[in-house]
């Protein structure tokens, strides 16, 4: 079992006081109902085993087959984690109406993400493997790339930031906010035990520091 679905089924434990009413129906689909029955959604899979959400609200999320197997592994081998999805996926558009959202993966191996909000994310790797992401959203874009010197750089709405190594191998962060932060290596080691990679460092960055200050 991969990390990412032991992730989901801790998740989904951590959500089930609203999503016990779980049940699959003679198509092996699933389908929730809240207890005053005011609430309905299901997961289902299609005849390309493409994971579709809907509910009673309007809402729809597509995941499409190649995207669930990179993001998720074989979640539609795993019943528990397939739950988890769904509780997760509950929990986050209970509260939306009309929603719809599709998933995918181009020929480019690119995770393709778009809305009826007028969003649309691409996530890829460069030819060295850096992870690139490209969002649009309402005519606003942002974007973050790896430089060829190493440097991994982010671009929004009228601000910038960027992550990188100094001469001492220590890495340092700085935005168009005037923040600069230098980390040492025992602070760098718990941060990437915590996210993972360089790439989600920065993005946690990049939100604490730059993005969130704006909605403050």
């Amino acid at each position: 079992m991969t990390k990412y679905i032991r992730f989901l089924i801790i998740m989904g434990m951590s959500i089930q006081g609203f999503t016990q009413n779980i049940e699959r129906d003679i198509f092996h689909n699933l389908k929730h109902e809240s207890a005053n029955g005011s609430y309905t959604s299901y997961l289902e899979k299609n005849i390309f085993n493409d994971l579709i959400f809907s509910d009673n609200r309007g809402n729809e999320i597509t995941l499409e087959k190649k995207y669930i197997a990179i993001e998720y592994g074989d979640v539609l081998k795993n019943a528990e984690a397939e739950i988890a999805i769904f509780k997760s996926m509950i929990h986050e558009h209970r509260r939306d109406k009309d929603y719809k959202a599709k998933f995918s993966v181009d020929i480019f191996n690119k995770i393709i993400i778009e809305d009826n909000r007028n969003r649309k994310v691409e996530i890829g790797k460069d030819i060295k493997g850096n992870e690139t992401y490209k969002e649009e959203n309402n005519g606003v874009h942002r974007s973050m790339q790896t430089r060829f010197n190493g440097v991994i750089e982010y671009k929004g709405e009228n601000k910038e930031a960027t992550l990188q190594k100094d001469i001492f191998n220590k890495w340092i962060y700085k935005d168009s906010h005037g923040n600069e932060f230098k980390f040492s290596k025992k602070t760098w080691d718990k941060l990437k035990n915590k996210f993972g990679t360089e790439e989600n460092i920065f993005n946690h960055l990049i939100f604490e520091f730059l993005e969130l200050l704006k909605k403050k």
